[in-house]
């Protein structure tokens, strides 16, 4: 083997090139501990990547279960609203059945002492009645005398013919022509008494519709709820499912006013005794006041925390309102708040006042029950049961003020007496229905007739000396909710139907 051709170069070149080779190869041992490094570096890097990517992930999966609960937290946020708002209503109710418990408690104590104060009344009866009977016991013994007495006198009398003569003067014959004790002849007088006997009438002396057929007004969008008329007869008021109140002349039925405000149903409507103001109740808890000659909104009244069916003005500047809440509101308007608060012990479907000032209130109630209340004091002076067996609708005080007329949804109308809290008629017919929880009846202006409306569509008369049907109206399609009369008289009726959503003016 011969040796290598750098090597005749000489001692040093073969030294450079010997260290050059071995400098070679340190740069090949470098190298390849570089290749292993830069492997391994890309391993780490490769790990890294993955750890990299499964941060992401774990990311991804940290943001998703932000996100669940985030919208569990709104969730459940939104339920503690609800469930605090439900506590809020609870409160509300629980603090009414305080106030009703307070009622009932009050009443307790009342009826004790009434019947304390009716069993010492009737101790006191009892005592007055002995003595009564004490008295009545030696009156009769003393007429007993006195009669014996008579007797004896008249037997002594009968031996002689002047005592006959006496007694025959004493005891004098009337006959046909002889006169009466008062000095008349007896025959004139019967003939007076016939005269003057009074007889019940077949026919109303005023009709309630003229032969024209009678005007029709589509007045509302959606059902209508109520009708009310002005004292004066010039103007009516009709509430509806729509939110409105609607003025209309009374002669012609032509639209005036369009009062808005209410945020749901208006269920009743009334004017004041000046006819400058009308309410109407709504559905949404609240009664509004407008201004008939502006049409503006002047009051609005709230603070019943369930539907308002029923508000009459008094004299005094005030209003008087009757709820589903179960309470009676007496509002002062000069003050413009409550002032008073009676709890009803029953939903309220309509009230009347007894008297202009409304210092005493006639409720209709969901217990089939009419109530008499005492404004001031808020105490109850008569409760009147078992004279319906379904919810009282309507309340309406006769003309004379001595009688109270209720319809219910029994299918019947009572006429009660005030004096003694009895019924004095019932008005039913085979065909009359009470149509709705709210519908009205009302009398005629001299009270000879109340009328009211049908579940078939029909407005009926009945004669008040009677409670006889004397007679019956159809124009409508649907329940008629109220009837009105004309407060001027004659036989001007307007009657209102819910689903028709018309008015029709009968016998002008």
């Amino acid at each position: 083997m011969s040796p290598p051709p750098w090597r005749a170069l000489g001692p040093a070149a073969a030294r450079r090139i010997a260290a050059l080779e071995a400098e070679v190869a340190a740069l090949k041992d470098e190298r390849t501990d570089l290749y292993k490094s830069n492997a391994a570096s890309a391993q780490r890097g490769v790990a890294l990547v993955d750890a990299r990517n499964d941060q992401d992930d774990a990311a991804r999966d940290l943001a998703d279960r932000a996100d669940q609960l985030a919208a569990a937290n709104k969730a459940l946020t939104t339920r503690l609203a609800d469930a605090e708002q439900l506590v809020k209503e609870k409160d509300g109710v629980i603090q009414i059945l305080r106030d009703e418990l307070a009622t009932h408690q009050l009443e307790l104590v009342q009826r004790e002492e009434q019947l304390r104060d009716a069993e010492r009344k009737a101790r006191d009866l009892e005592a007055d009645n002995k003595e009564l009977l004490d008295r009545w016991m030696a009156l009769k013994q003393k007429e007993i005398a006195q009669m014996n007495e008579a007797n004896e006198f008249v037997e002594a009398a009968l031996k002689t013919k002047a005592s006959a003569k006496k007694r025959e003067s004493f005891f004098p014959l009337f006959r046909s022509g002889a006169s009466s004790p008062s000095g008349e002849p007896a025959d004139e007088s019967r003939r007076q008494s016939a005269a003057n006997r009074a007889t019940l009438p077949t026919t109303l002396a005023k009709k309630t519709a003229s032969p024209a057929p009678p005007v029709l007004l589509t007045a509302h969008d959606l059902e209508i709820n109520c009708i009310a008329i002005r004292r004066d007869g010039s103007m009516i008021a009709t509430g509806s499912n729509d939110k409105k109140l609607i003025l209309h002349d009374a002669k012609t039925c032509a639209q005036k006013a369009v009062l808005t405000g209410s945020l749901q149903a208006v269920m009743s409507v009334s004017f004041n005794s000046t006819g400058d103001f009308v309410i109407g109740t709504s559905n949404d808890n609240s009664a509004k006041i407008w201004s008939v000659a502006t049409s503006r909104l002047k009051h609005t009244l709230t603070g019943h925390i369930g539907r308002v069916y029923s508000a009459r003005f008094s004299d005094s500047n005030g209003v008087v309102t009757g709820s589903h809440d179960r309470t009676i509101k007496i509002w002062d308007l000069n003050k413009g708040y409550c002032i008073k608060t009676i709890f009803t012990l029953s939903s309220c479907n309509d009230l009347a006042l007894l008297g202009g000032e409304g210092a005493v209130i006639a409720s209709g109630h969901l217990d089939n029950n009419l109530r008499i209340w005492d404004a001031r004091s808020g105490n109850i002076i008569r409760e009147v049961t078992g004279i319906h067996f379904g919810q009282i609708t309507s309340v309406e005080v006769s003309p004379q003020l001595g009688h109270i007329l209720t319809t219910s949804r029994d299918n019947t109308i009572k006429l009660i007496d005030l004096r003694t809290y009895a019924v004095v008629t019932t008005f039913a017919d085979e065909s009359f229905r009470t149509g709705m929880n709210w519908t009205k009846s009302t009398f005629s202006p001299d009270g000879e007739y109340v009328t009211s409306g049908s579940a078939d569509g029909a407005v009926v008369f009945w004669d008040v000396a009677t409670g006889a049907v004397v007679q019956s109206l159809r124009e409508h399609k649907a329940a008629v909710c109220g009837v009105v009369w004309n407060p001027l008289g004659g036989s001007a009726v307007y009657s209102a139907s819910d689903r028709d959503r018309c008015i029709v003016q009968w016998g002008v």
